[in-house]
């Protein structure tokens, strides 16, 4: 069984953490995601940067402590919502060596400076156990030019992120048995030269963890697994991978055993939101990596995998649990009974009732925990 120390504190991999953009998954509180079992989140550095703001967090201790959570914490740079929202616009900013420019509107009056130093020492205040450096996002439809200028501005920004970040662990007195970990995305696009290139003198920077950057997707809008398998192939073997934004349950299993022990994506509880909820086909209690590894091998995932869409009307009468192998809140029962039936979900988002979001989520969510204990069992 593998374990990473984060902080001093052992935790088994894989890993999965649920987004939490602003320090809470929406629509559930902490004590809702201890109960499903997760033991980390996903956090944005510049989100929270501008809510609740540097000065209040330090007040209160970092993110940890206004949260309530006794888990650790991940943060995002902020470099690809940044880059999502100066794609979208480019009068709200552009992309340049020194960092991010961003300006307050279209007639760019004033503009301020987010660097990867500035990423840094936030990650630092929002107390993070695991810090990822500002780096420079690959566009899908970048050419040769623009995934060169990504890749030697990742590893520029990578360089000075990993100085600041030296800086941080000695002003706040941390040693090496107590310190957070530093990651540094590997950019590229599609191009195997240049994220070789990048991956190569990202080692010899020296990082914790070496994340999946960019798009894991092919020009069709499909997962890409042998882009994912090339990524995993230009760290060493016993080299930490975080595979940034991934995924679906399929995803998670496939890149597991490809070499990736963390995982971070959206999906459980964006999907719950939208009606659409995960179940296993299986006793997922009676799955472990030999298995799995075994279907994965011979295409058979859909074998394990299922989804409900709880809209459809033909649940507006079935009392029977959302999965017989789930123990959530929604699904665990009493007395043979589904302690919330597909009938009353089927009502709750009918009348657009909050609970609904949070049962959903909460039971996406326990399927994830589901999926990331069995393949912890060898």
């Amino acid at each position: 069984m593998q374990k990473i120390k984060i902080k001093g504190q052992d935790y088994q991999l894989p890993i999965y953490l649920p987004d939490a953009t602003l320090g809470v998954a929406r629509n559930l509180d902490s004590l809702d995601l201890l109960q499903v079992g997760l033991e980390g989140v996903m956090v944005n550095t510049y989100h929270l940067i501008q809510k609740p703001g540097e000065e209040i967090l330090q007040k209160v201790g970092g993110i940890k402590k206004l949260m309530n959570w006794s888990g650790f914490v991940s943060s995002d740079s902020g470099g690809f919502q940044l880059f999502s929202l100066i794609q979208k616009n480019p009068e709200l900013g552009k992309i340049t060596d020194e960092g991010i420019v961003l300006y307050t509107g279209p007639k760019k009056q004033k503009k301020t400076l987010f660097t990867p130093e500035d990423s840094i020492r936030m990650q630092f205040a929002l107390g993070s156990d695991v810090m990822i450096c500002l780096d420079d996002f690959s566009p899908p439809k970048a050419n040769e030019k623009r995934i060169r200028e990504s890749v030697e501005r990742t590893i520029a920004w990578a360089k000075r992120a990993k100085v600041e970040f030296e800086k941080q662990l000695q002003k706040h007195g941390f040693t090496d048995d107590n310190r957070p970990l530093l990651l540094a995305p590997i950019q590229g696009h599609n191009s195997h030269k240049w994220r070789e290139f990048c991956s190569q003198e990202l080692q010899k920077i020296g990082f914790d963890i070496y994340g999946l950057g960019g798009w894991p997707l092919d020009e069709q809008g499909k997962f890409d697994y042998s882009f994912c398998q090339k990524n995993a192939e230009l760290t060493p073997k016993d080299s930490l991978r975080f595979a940034l934004g991934v995924g679906t349950p399929e995803n998670i299993v496939k890149l597991f055993f490809m070499g990736y022990q963390f995982f971070d994506c959206v999906l459980p509880t964006r999907d719950a939101r939208h009606q659409r909820l995960y179940v296993f086909k299986v006793d997922p209690k009676n799955l472990n990596q030999e298995i799995l590894k075994k279907l994965t091998e011979e295409n058979r995932l859909q074998e394990i995998f299922d989804y409900t869409y709880i809209g459809k009307g033909k649940f507006a009468t079935d009392n029977s649990a959302i999965s017989q192998f789930c123990d959530c809140t929604l699904c665990k029962k009493t007395d043979d009974i589904a302690q919330v039936s597909k009938a009353y979900l089927h009502h709750l988002f009918k009348i657009e009732d909050g609970s609904a979001f949070r049962l959903a989520s909460l039971h996406n969510l326990r399927t994830y925990t589901l999926l990331i204990e069995a393949l912890r069992r060898a």
